[in-house]
């Protein structure tokens, strides 16, 4: 299904608004459906747009930091140092610690993985 009339399309192209346009159809058929009200609708399509704009923005960012390789959470390996708490790692990786405004330090011995988990 496509909704977009080509005034719609330039529209959202002239707002640079190509996250919205890129979820506009899938947003109209939940709104349809009985899924989203008039300003759920909005919100949601919002939210796209919102997320887009972030995505690309990261992804900027990493590219011009230049990092040799990109090290994640996701590749940490826990099985290198059984002594390294993968579950408190993982719990420090949700960040709810930085919603409630606390700090946390990584210390330790060279070599056990801090700078990575930084």
């Amino acid at each position: 299904m496509n909704v977009l009339n080509p005034a719609l399309h330039d529209t959202l192209r002239a707002l640079k608004l190509t996250g919205m346009l890129q979820t506009l159809d899938a947003r109209v058929a939940q709104a349809r459906g009985g899924q989203l009200g008039h300003l759920d609708f909005l919100q949601v399509l919002c939210e796209d747009e919102i997320a887009r704009r972030e995505s690309g923005a990261l992804t900027r960012r990493l590219r011009l930091a230049r990092f040799e390789e990109q090290a994640t959470i996701e590749t940490f390996d826990f099985t290198a140092n059984p002594k390294v708490p993968a579950a408190a790692l993982r719990d420090l990786a949700a960040l709810r610690w930085l919603d409630v405004g606390e700090s946390i330090i990584l210390y330790g011995p060279t070599g056990v993985g801090k700078t990575h988990i930084a």
